[in-house]
């Protein structure tokens, strides 16, 4: 019997699981009897991906069998280490310098730097990896190096480049959007804020912004950082809330401690340059305490994956992506953990990434991943903030979200521009909703309801254009993009999905009739114009 089929028999155990989570260990059971050996764990942050790991551990030990659960910070080394001891699992922990240093222990807490500086002979029977779309080396060589093992990687973002070159697949146990429906994630409130200006802006052989010239533009708005702060943490709850900043650069993020001390309040910067764990580490104990005298954590690329504290209740965005998506969703997801008295979350965005990646954001949320080799095209191509976007979603004059197809403003009566009357509102806090309905509005006078999954409609239309077309699937593509925006001419296809498979045995009969009607309308007008 297999690791997953002792797991799903199964029942008991310090850990109890939601019904999604028991769905995704049967799901990996049945990947793993159909001969999968390495497998992605994709749920959205805050779903308890940690909970299934340690609870694929736990049924493990039953079979007296080693394990190594991996994390790629030296900060959720203590973590998870406080976690798994709170599960009942006794462990040791392979980092340099660290007490817990044990290697007789059958279950091991790795750190992914430390296990690329070290020779170890005994490898383990499972493999969990945390954070798995970061692919170090050290983890992908010892995928390789310990043959006989399962591996399990979790992520919220499997979207690096090459990551379906190095696992046998994917399993999606559930979105964000469900999961806010049941309970079990914060919704957010979203403001996209007054962000710097990052026209001709250096960037990296990545194709993201350089930190320091990032930190060097956005130290120009901190002050309006601190006083949007203010003033929407005492509008939303009456004073200031746990927060956490996102910042560019060490400069910038000294900057903003600096000016909230100023204002009154206690922000603590933790970066990669900090003099030691120990006062990192203090900082963040201080941090996690109900009543923590520490108003703000702002990191400098420290907290962007795996930091959970519950309680907070407010995430500053200051860094500005062009292509890192995943990097956007890990932020936004350390604000959207269930606590007591929690209703939602408040996102300030400074960075302008709410704006660049919102379709995106809007079809993730709703429906999560389905294959690695689709979802490693959301962080490869880049995105810019942009006027017309803001315009697309955002009242002009009170900053309510607005249907893109609505004229008036259901809260305030402010209309959107007509013809060529162009109308710029510089400063103003918009309000922000993620939501499908908003992103893919279709063509006015289209009432179909198949129209509300484009993605449905999408793969109806390449379907079609594939199954009519002689010139090859090149040319099917363009033209089913082509229709596909005469159908939704206010919106683009989110990125990864044109090259998408076509599965022309999911597509519907309305679908397939609504295409029909809609190519020859445009063969009709073209023949009127000609």
């Amino acid at each position: 019997m297999d690791m997953f089929a002792r797991l799903a028999a199964s029942s008991s155990g310090a850990i109890n699981l939601y019904d999604y989570q028991d769905d995704a260990v049967n799901q990996l059971r049945q990947r793993a009897a159909e001969g999968s050996r390495r497998l992605i764990l994709a749920a959205p942050t805050g779903s308890g991906k940690t909970e299934v790991g340690a609870y694929l551990i736990i049924r493990n030990q039953m079979k007296q069998s080693t394990a190594w659960f991996i994390v790629d910070r030296v900060t959720l080394i203590k973590q998870t280490s406080d976690r798994f001891l709170s599960y009942g699992i006794d462990h040791g922990v392979i980092q340099a310098k660290n007490d817990r240093t044990d290697y007789s222990k059958p279950v091991q807490i790795v750190s992914a730097q430390t296990l690329a500086r070290r020779h170890i002979r005994k490898l383990p029977d499972l493999i969990i990896v945390d954070e798995a779309h970061c692919e170090y080396k050290s983890v992908l060589d010892l995928m390789d190096v310990a043959g006989h093992a399962r591996v399990v990687g979790l992520t919220a973002t499997p979207f690096t480049a090459g990551m379906a070159g190095h696992w046998d697949g994917i399993v999606n146990v559930t979105t964000v959007n469900r999961l806010i429906s049941q309970g079990r994630l914060a919704p957010l409130k979203i403001k996209a804020c007054v962000a710097p200006d990052m026209k001709g802006a250096k960037k990296k052989f990545d194709g993201e912004y350089a930190e320091e010239e990032a930190g060097q533009r956005g130290i120009k708005i901190v002050g309006d950082v601190v006083h949007t702060w203010v003033q929407q943490t005492q509008a939303f709850f009456g004073g200031p809330v746990k927060t956490i900043v996102f910042s560019p650069s060490v400069a910038h993020g000294a900057e903003l401690c600096r000016q909230f001390a100023e204002a009154g309040y206690n922000f603590q910067q933790i970066s990669y340059l900090d003099k030691s764990d120990e006062e990192r580490d203090a900082k963040i104990a201080e941090f996690r305490r109900p009543d923590s005298a520490i108003h703000g954590l702002v990191s400098c690329a420290v907290l962007t994956k795996g930091f959970d504290v519950p309680d907070v209740r407010c995430g500053i965005s200051c860094r500005p992506y062009t292509k890192s998506f995943s990097s956007h969703i890990q932020e936004m997801g350390r604000v959207m953990r269930v606590y007591p008295g929690k209703d939602f979350g408040l996102w300030l965005d400074h960075s302008g990434n709410c704006i660049s990646f919102a379709s995106d954001t809007a079809t993730l949320y709703e429906y999560g991943v389905d294959s690695l080799s689709d979802a490693q095209k959301k962080d490869s191509e880049p995105r810019e903030p942009d006027e017309k976007a803001k315009k697309k979603y955002f009242c002009g004059e009170c900053g309510l979200q607005m249907e893109p197809v609505a004229d008036t403003c259901p809260s305030c009566g402010w209309q959107r521009a007509r013809g060529n009357t162009i109308e710029v509102v510089q400063g103003d806090l918009i309000d922000f909703e993620i939501s499908i309905q908003a992103s893919f509005q279709p063509r006015k006078g289209l009432r179909a309801d198949c129209l509300r999954d484009y993605r449905g409609i999408w793969n109806a239309t390449l379907a079609y254009c594939l199954a009519n077309t002689r010139k090859g699937e090149e040319t099917a593509r363009k033209w089913a993009y082509g229709a596909w925006r005469g159908m939704y001419p206010d919106s683009k296809l989110p990125h990864g999905l044109y090259d998408a498979q076509c599965h022309a045995d999911k597509v519907t009969t309305d679908q397939w009739s609504l295409i029909g009607r809609e190519v020859n309308r445009f063969r009709k007008r073209s023949k009127a114009a000609a």
